[in-house]
């Protein structure tokens, strides 16, 4: 899959309300995880407060419309291999990409995820409204 059909995944998932992780397939669930990882610094050994902070403020911005918390996040993020941790859960960071995801992360890697979320959802709740005011000029 080229880049730009990972960002477009990407804009077509971020106008999205209430998603919840496990029903997101393929490309989708590929670039939204490589979205959240990257809300992790790439060179750093983080604590599980560090990482915790790092996705709640994910959630809270380009992850919106993901129906989960933080610590749901984390645990995917783990067991897709996108995010390595220690035995004890103490220290985390974030791994080199699986073969599965490494498309989906370098196409992440190449834009700004959040302001790529941002327009997407600006311009559908904007073409949302002009369909609405058509409709409701018709129905008058």
């Amino acid at each position: 899959m080229k880049d730009d059909d990972f960002v477009s995944v990407w804009r077509t998932t971020a106008v999205k309300q209430g998603v919840a992780l496990g029903a997101l397939a393929g490309d989708a669930f590929a670039a939204t995880l490589a979205a959240a990882s990257l809300a992790l610094p790439g060179d750093a050994t983080l604590t599980e407060r560090d990482v915790n902070d790092a996705l709640r403020a994910w959630l809270a911005g380009p992850g919106a419309m993901l129906a989960t918390d933080h610590v749901e996040l984390r645990r995917w993020l783990v067991d897709a291999k996108l995010v390595e941790r220690d035995g004890y859960g103490r220290a985390y960071r974030r791994a080199p990409p699986p073969a599965s995801f490494a498309a989906a992360v370098a196409a992440m890697t190449a834009i700004d995820a959040a302001a790529v979320a941002e327009e997407a959802r600006t311009t559908h709740a904007r073409d949302r409204a002009e369909r609405r005011a058509r409709y409701e000029a018709r129905k008058a």
